[in-house]
């Protein structure tokens, strides 16, 4: 019975770490363009709010998501090539096809 209560908490404390992530960025607020709206909502937990790839979401789960104002990153892909990345998802990334 022990175990079945450490349990529940571990769970407990899961479930509210990833409330916590999710709310790192409030997509309610005012936002100038539907863009704005759309990088706030889906890309920013793991890229960070001003692209760097610094997000919460993105430390929370170790990962090493790109760093979106490295020219670098621009230079090396086409428009076409990126715009596949996002919508099909790339390694750790997911899909986002259906919601941009």
């Amino acid at each position: 019975m022990r175990h079945l209560a450490v349990i529940i908490v571990m769970i407990m404390v899961w479930l509210n770490g990833l409330i916590w992530l999710a709310k790192q960025v409030d997509p309610s607020t005012k936002y100038q363009s539907e863009v704005e709206y759309k990088y706030a909502r889906y890309c920013a937990g793991c890229h960070g709010n001003n692209g760097e790839g610094n997000g919460r979401i993105g430390r929370f789960k170790k990962l090493d998501p790109a760093d979106l104002t490295d020219s670098g990153l621009w230079d090396m892909h086409s428009d076409e090539q990126l715009l596949e990345s996002i919508n099909a998802g790339k390694d750790d990334m997911p899909a986002f096809y259906y919601y941009l």
